[in-house]
C-alpha cells in the first residue's frame, strides 16, 4: 500500500533548505581572529597560567654578609662602630634564614663572619686594656684633682725657717708649713715634750701591750694658718710622725682604744678645722721613760722636708 501525501499536506519549501536541521550542507566554522599584539602571554598575571619559576631570594643575606665584613674591618678602628655593624648583620642574617624560599648560604656565611668579627673586637679590647695598664704603670700621670698624695707633696717648710730640707727645733717651737704651689701658709706645727702615760695605760682594761714597760705620748699642736677650713681627711694632713731614742733607733707606735679618748691620734680628728683654730693630737710610743727625755719627735712631709723637736733643739 502506497502512502500518498496530498499537495496540501506537504511542508513548505523552506523546511528543506539549509536552515533546517538535518538537511542540506553544513556551514564551515568561522576562522579564528588574529591575536592582538597586547594579548597576555602564558604565565602572565591574570591569565590563569602558572608563573615562570624564579630563583631563591638572597638579597637580604648578601646585605648581611657585606655589613658583617665591614663590621669586622671596623674592629681594627672604632669598636663602637664595629659592634653596631656586627649586630645589624646578625639581625639581617636571622631575618634571611627565617624567610620561606630564601637562600640561606649568604646568611650562614654572614653568621661566620660576625663570629669572627666579635672575636677580633674582644681581642682588640683586651690588647687595648693591657696596653693602657702597662703605660699607666710605666709612666703614671698624677691627677691633681684626685691624687691627695700628689697634693701633699706641696707641703714644705717655710723658706725663712728652712735648714736644707729639715728643721731641728726645741720642744714647743712652732714651725710654719707652706703650700709650695701657692706660697701660702698652711700650718703652724709644734711638738711638745713627751708625757708619761704608763699609769693611764696600766689602769685601762684591757690595757695596751708595752714591750718596754712604759708608754709616752708626744703632743703635736696644729694651727690652721690658711684662709679656708681644712678637712681632717684632706691632703693638708698627709704627713707621717716618728720618735727616735738617743741611739737613733725608731720606737714602736701604739694605737689602742684605751688611750684614744684622752690621747687621740691625728686619725681621730674628725671635725673640720676652721681658719685660726688649733687642734692637738698625740703620737703614743712604746719607749722606756729613761730614753724618752733624750729622744726626738719628727714629722715627715711628702715633699721630703722634715721637722724634728728635741730637748736640745738645733
Amino acid at each position: 500500500m502506497t502512502n500518498q501525501v496530498s499537495h496540501e499536506q506537504r511542508p513548505p519549501f523552506a523546511a528543506y533548505g539549509p536552515a533546517s536541521a538535518g538537511y542540506g550542507p553544513r556551514a564551515a566554522p568561522p576562522a579564528p581572529l588574529p591575536s592582538p599584539s597586547w594579548q597576555m602571554t602564558p604565565g602572565s598575571p591574570g591569565t590563569g597560567a602558572p608563573p615562570s619559576p624564579r630563583g631563591p631570594r638572597r638579597g637580604l643575606g648578601i646585605t648581611a654578609l657585606v655589613v658583617a665584613c665591614v663590621g669586622t674591618l671596623s674592629a681594627f678602628g672604632s669598636q663602637t662602630v664595629a659592634w653596631l655593624l656586627l649586630l645589624t648583620a646578625f639581625v639581617l642574617a636571622i631575618v634571611q634564614v627565617s624567610r620561606r624560599g630564601a637562600s640561606r648560604v649568604p646568611a650562614v656565611i654572614a653568621f661566620v663572619v660576625v663570629g669572627f668579627g666579635v672575636v677580633i673586637v674582644l681581642g682588640a679590647a683586651i690588647i687595648s686594656g693591657l696596653t693602657s695598664s702597662s703605660r699607666s704603670i710605666a709612666d703614671p700621670v698624677p691627677d691633681p684633682e684626685t691624687d691627695t698624695y700628689t697634693l701633699a707633696q706641696r707641703l714644705e717648710i717655710g723658706p725663712d725657717d728652712r735648714v736644707g730640707s729639715s728643721a731641728e727645733l726645741s720642744w714647743g717651737t712652732p714651725q710654719t708649713i707652706i703650700d709650695s704651689d701657692t706660697g701660702d701658709d698652711v700650718w703652724s706645727i709644734q711638738a711638745l715634750a713627751p708625757l708619761d702615760v704608763t699609769s693611764e695605760a696600766t689602769g685601762a682594761s684591757p690595757g695596751p701591750v708595752s714591750f718596754s714597760g712604759s708608754l709616752v705620748a708626744i703632743p703635736i699642736e696644729l694651727t690652721n694658718l690658711s684662709g679656708s677650713t681644712i678637712d681632717p681627711d684632706g691632703w693638708q694632713l698627709r704627713f707621717s710622725t716618728d720618735y727616735y731614742v738617743a741611739d737613733g733607733s725608731i720606737t714602736d707606735g701604739v694605737y689602742d682604744p684605751a688611750l684614744m679618748r684622752d690621747y687621740p691620734s691625728r686619725y681621730d680628728l674628725v671635725e673640720p678645722i676652721a681658719p685660726g683654730e688649733t687642734v692637738t693630737f698625740y703620737d703614743v710610743r712604746d719607749v722606756p721613760i729613761a730614753d724618752a727625755a733624750a729622744g726626738r719627735s719628727e714629722v715627715w712631709l711628702y715633699s721630703g722636708d722634715s721637722v724634728s723637736w728635741g730637748a736640745t733643739g738645733g
